[in-house]
């Protein structure tokens, strides 16, 4: 039996590194209200975490897909009933950390079924954008190609990064939801106390920033992975979704085809289809035996400098663990069809999915 259990503030807590850390209101909120995401993906004989199975049931019906009589939802103090007797035990949460670790030893899971503090470590690092550097890093110089960064160790980096760049982004290593990403141009951040201060502070925490040079931004999309235990790294599907400021709002359910049409609307689908495969073995390549299950790789669709001409920038944030992309790719494979849309109102989360136009 697998255990899965959704903990959305997962990148949250990979920047605390804390395994007693106290999760944020929002994220106790998003557990709460969006805990039976696991479910669409859970086989049988597999228990989903949540806090209230009641209303995990009614949510989940509500999505109108298929339902999975085959996994149970339970609560973190019925789960020591639901794996008594079992001999193999998985664990699959949306991401792991430390955090999640520890909440599961004290709810009762074997702690040989988990990864250890030393794997975690692993997982950590492959989590920061030092990966993605390197994976952007492995498709310079390319045509129809754009995007550079760097991870910068002081300040001093981070302003002679500026000099050569003149407007730029700037990136915390372990960050949630634009949380830990800052703009400023040639001119300004000098200037700029806060940033000063912001700049300084992670640095000190966390070891560095990243700096980007700032693409002129037309679409964001990701390209969403399986990790697999011999090593290899496999596509699972795209998945274009859409932001507001830089918080996560929804996601496309469409066809593969039909993603792909969208996309070659501005690129031609053979140039990403390339960088798909490399991708696959880049990631094989750092990652085989240290991590196995979902990942993301977000990219973006960049205006080039001639009129209605665009760029693919290939790697502008790698997501070691599961992503709304393969909860999307989840729900097309069960029928579903629009926008899937996360929507909050009084503290509460809602996920549904609307009609869009072909």
């Amino acid at each position: 039996m697998t255990i899965h259990v959704f903990n959305p503030d997962h990148d949250i807590a990979l920047a605390s590194n804390q395994s007693n850390y106290t999760t944020p209101r929002v994220g106790r909120e998003l557990h709460r209200d969006l805990g039976y995401i696991p479910m669409l993906w859970a086989k049988r004989g597999d228990v989903v975490v949540v806090d209230d199975v009641e209303q995990a049931e009614q949510d989940y019906s509500a999505l109108g897909v298929p339902q999975h009589v085959a996994a149970q939802f339970v609560t973190l103090g019925q789960l020591p009933q639901t794996f008594k007797g079992k001999h193999t035990i998985e664990v699959a949460p949306w991401g792991w950390n430390t955090a999640i670790r520890n909440t599961l030893l004290e709810a009762g899971v074997p702690e040989t079924s988990m990864p250890d503090i030393r794997q975690l470590e692993t997982i950590r690092e492959l989590s920061s954008r030092r990966l993605a550097v390197r994976m952007l890093d492995s498709f310079k110089d390319r045509d129809g190609l754009t995007g550079f960064s760097r991870p910068c160790d002081s300040f001093e980096e981070v302003m002679s990064f500026l000099i050569h760049n003149k407007d730029i982004v700037i990136k915390a290593p372990w960050s949630s939801s634009g949380r830990g990403v800052r703009y400023t141009k040639e001119g300004e951040a000098e200037h700029d106390e806060s940033l000063i201060r912001w700049i300084h502070n992670v640095i000190d925490r966390q070891g560095f920033v990243v700096a980007e040079e700032r693409c002129d931004k037309e679409m964001d999309f990701a390209v969403e992975f399986t990790a697999l235990p011999d090593g290899k790294v496999q596509c699972c599907g795209l998945s274009l979704f859409s932001t507001k400021g830089s918080a996560y709002t929804g996601n496309l359910l469409l066809t593969e085809r039909e993603k792909e049409n969208i996309i070659d609307r501005y690129i031609p689908i053979n140039r990403l289809n390339r960088i798909i495969i490399e991708s696959e073995r880049f990631l094989g390549e750092h990652i085989a035996g240290q991590y196995v299950g979902p990942l993301g790789v977000d990219m973006m669709i960049v205006r080039g400098d001639e009129e209605g001409s665009y760029m693919l920038n290939p790697c502008v944030e790698i997501n070691m663990r599961r992503t709304m992309g393969h909860v999307a790719l989840a729900l097309t494979k069960k029928g579903k069809r629009g926008m899937m849309c996360i929507d909050s109102h009084d503290g509460h989360f809602d996920l549904h999915v609307s009609d869009v136009e072909s």
